[in-house]
């Protein structure tokens, strides 16, 4: 039986709790014990209570984590990560940062997709009312006068029939096109999909290049608080699973292979311009100040920023401009219709 993954915010909720107990010095055993009594009933609970049960008997957090099968991969490796290195509760916080990141990212993925499928529908519903009911309604109008004044007219209604048959049609298939990758999306590892098809697009291709760093940089931020070194984290780590823009794959294993051949962290990310000269200039400097890893997370939180402000900006636009061009088709067909209408009155008249 295939159980229900936790979505980010659930995630989220349990390695931010576990991390403020831990370091209150409470052990997971109890930590979760307590924890299992504060969450209501449902897939938050039953994987809490399925932790809580392993740790009991003696597992490891992290291979209780992984054997419930309802939390990514990712977040089982940094546990464990965090249990061999002894800053568990570092670990857990940053996870806990992690994913409540990317729960705001989708958050803003979805409200940037909905409002315009809304808007995508009431276009539809229009067009629909139009060609069903008020273009009939003027060719009826039109049928009732004198066959030389209709049989002038025919042609100009057939013509905004057909024009308003073929905006719906469109509007239609937008609306299925979109339902498809919306429920592909959903079952997708990670939204994949959505964020592959958002690198192909020129108008998202630089939001998703935003989402991939801020990625990127907050994973290794987690691993540079977990004490990790830069050669065990480009060998042992699974971060590159999160990069989805071929050109920063590219750069990040040229940056990965310089490490593991000797090359200091900092000067690899500057030498494979895995960030901009002046993030990595940056991180230059923190690595000898000691401040690493407050670098990398400001970093991450400077991309995942501009991401949602990029969204926001995006939906900003698209919206008006889409009520724009349904102003105009619907003000075209009535011009077609009103026109002859018109002139007709003018000539009885």
């Amino acid at each position: 039986m295939r159980v229900k993954k936790l979505d980010y915010a659930q995630v989220e909720y349990i390695c931010e709790q576990l991390s403020m107990m831990i370091g209150s010095g409470i052990g997971a055993a109890d930590g979760l014990e307590l924890l299992c009594g504060d969450i209501p009933d449902g897939p938050l609970k039953a994987a809490c209570m399925e932790i809580s049960e392993a740790v009991g008997k003696g597992e490891p957090l992290s291979q209780a984590v992984r054997s419930t099968g309802r939390f990514p991969a990712y977040a089982a490796d940094m546990i464990t990560v965090g249990e061999m290195s002894g800053k568990l509760e570092e670990v857990l916080r940053g996870l806990g940062e992690y994913y409540d990141e990317r729960d705001d990212i989708r958050r803003a993925l979805r409200s940037a997709v909905l409002h315009p499928m809304v808007l995508l529908l009431m276009m539809t519903v229009v067009m629909i009312v139009l060609v069903v009911m008020v273009i009939p309604m003027f060719a009826d109008i039109f049928s009732q006068f004198d066959s030389s004044v209709s049989g002038t007219v025919r042609s100009t209604v057939e013509l905004a029939y057909n024009a308003g048959m073929a905006i719906m049609i469109v509007l239609l298939a937008l609306i299925v096109i979109s339902a498809v990758i919306a429920l592909a999306s959903k079952f997708s590892k990670n939204g994949g999909m959505v964020r592959r098809l958002a690198n192909i697009l020129p108008v998202t291709r630089k939001i998703a290049q935003k989402l991939s760093l801020c990625d990127l940089t907050r994973a290794i931020s987690i691993n540079v608080s977990a004490g990790i070194s830069p050669v065990d984290m480009m060998m042992r780590s699974n971060i590159r699973s999160f990069i989805r823009d071929k050109k920063l794959d590219a750069r990040y294993g040229d940056c990965e292979k310089r490490v593991i051949d000797g090359e200091s962290f900092p000067d690899a990310v500057i030498n494979s311009k895995l960030l901009p000269p002046l993030y990595a200039r940056s991180l230059k400097l923190a690595y000898s100040s000691g401040s690493f890893e407050e670098v990398w997370k400001r970093i991450s939180d400077t991309y995942s920023e501009e991401a949602q402000r990029s969204l926001m900006n995006l939906t900003a636009v698209v919206e008006p401009v889409m009520v724009v061009i349904l102003g105009i088709l619907i003000g075209a067909i009535l011009l077609m219709l009103m026109i002859p209408l018109m002139n007709i009155m003018s000539v009885l008249g």
